[in-house]
């Protein structure tokens, strides 16, 4: 068997050098800390225990304490406020017995969970609540039973489900699923208006269609309200939000449809802030899309504009900016800012200009950039009953005072 020579220190590669120095590095720092951190004092822990003992204030607490420290120097306290503590509970127990009450015995086992006597309360007041049960539970079975209807039965079997009537409760709610009632308790529940049209083709005699129509209603009203909601927000998250709560929404189409379009006009009016480079259009994008993926982005750029740190930009940032998010993946984003030195405030006036496939150059030339407008109001519907679709129209990004056009 043939043997090698181990490798020499320096014979070795930097990384294990590296690593080797990293790792005595950490364990002397482990060492330093170990030895400035000490654990707490005997007499700490006891006077803990004893703190503990006495915020809980029950034969229990201070029993455990006693069995901690027999010879402690709270002990004494300890073995009489234990004493003490069992000869109240007693008197407490034997006031409670001569009310013998359902509230007597309440009130003493509120006060004292913990005592001796709790058991046998317990069981006390439970024989003097029996009659009172009784009483509640005939009565609200008595209520089901006028009803008779599901809801008003799965009420009764929830509140009593070891009562005396239990079990016919149960029986009669199994007979009623099967009826146009059970029919129309799922549908109700279902929350779907389709659900309700079924129901109501399927038994159009059923004295709960007047029922299903006044929810078919409500439910188109609401529908309704948060798309107007949605559309008076316009941004990525309420359309999202809409998607989320009308699982059955009659806009969802074109919440979809206003979701892509949000994200499109997003992506076009970062990649102009990033054809452009300057702080202007960053402080444009984020005025106009505070909900933008690229709001944070846009501002530390507009950070290194200022502290004249762009020459890393293209490295740093665009490596992770293809395939992370649904709304990127089927776009490139091109060196924009490779070679190029000019990022002061001002609005480029002559350089090099974007590339093939980019964003038009609408302030070249110009000597201050023009104020970003705000963004557009939501149109708003004028029938109640059916909001119109969110506007096809993308929202303006920059306008150009000057030559009075729009860029989108």
């Amino acid at each position: 068997m043939r043997h090698t020579r181990p490798l020499h220190l320096a014979e070795r590669p930097a990384n294990y050098r590296f690593r080797l120095r990293a790792g005595l590095i950490a364990a002397v720092s482990a060492l330093a800390l170990g030895a400035c951190v000490t654990g707490p004092s005997p007499e700490e822990i006891h006077a803990r225990d004893w703190q503990t003992a006495a915020r809980t204030d029950t034969p229990q607490g201070y029993q455990a304490y006693l069995r901690l420290y027999p010879a402690g120097q709270y002990a004494p306290v300890a073995q009489g406020r234990v004493e003490e503590l069992s000869r109240i509970e007693a008197d407490a127990f034997a006031v409670a017995r001569r009310a013998d009450t359902e509230a007597s015995y309440d009130d003493f086992l509120v006060r004292y969970p913990w005592g001796r006597n709790a058991p046998e309360a317990d069981a006390l007041r439970a024989e003097r609540a029996a009659p009172r049960l009784a009483r509640e539970e005939q009565a609200a079975w008595t209520e089901a039973r006028r009803v008779d209807e599901i809801e008003t039965y799965e009420v009764f079997a929830g509140n009593w489900p070891r009562g005396a009537h239990a079990a016919e409760a149960n029986a009669r709610l199994d007979a009623l699923w099967k009826t146009d009632q059970g029919a129309w308790v799922r549908a109700k529940r279902s929350g779907s208006p389709l659900e309700l049209q079924e129901f109501v083709r399927a038994y159009p005699r059923s004295q709960f269609v007047t029922q299903a129509r006044r929810e078919m209603d409500a439910l188109k009203r609401r529908d309704d309200d948060a798309w107007r909601t949605a559309l008076a927000i316009n941004t990525y998250q309420a359309y999202d939000t809409y998607l989320a709560m009308e699982p059955y929404g009659a806009w969802r189409v074109e919440a979809s449809n206003g979701i892509q379009r949000l994200r499109e006009q997003d992506y076009n009016a970062w990649i102009y802030a990033r054809q452009v480079d300057q702080i202007w259009a960053y402080d444009s994008y984020r005025s106009l899309y505070p909900w933008g993926y690229w709001y944070e982005p846009a501002y530390t750029r507009i950070g290194w504009i200022r502290g004249g740190r762009s020459g890393y930009w293209n490295r740093d940032w665009d490596n992770d900016w293809d395939g992370d998010h649904d709304h990127d993946r089927d776009n490139t984003y091109p060196p924009l800012f490779s070679g190029q030195r000019n990022n002061n405030a001002n609005p480029p006036g002559s350089g090099p200009g974007p590339g093939p496939g980019s964003g038009p150059r609408l302030f070249e030339g110009q000597r201050s950039p023009p104020p970003p407008p705000p963004p557009p109001p939501p149109q708003q519907s004028s029938s109640q009953s059916s909001p119109p679709p969110p506007p096809q129209e993308s929202p303006r990004m920059f306008r150009n005072e000057e030559r009075g056009r729009e860029v989108d």
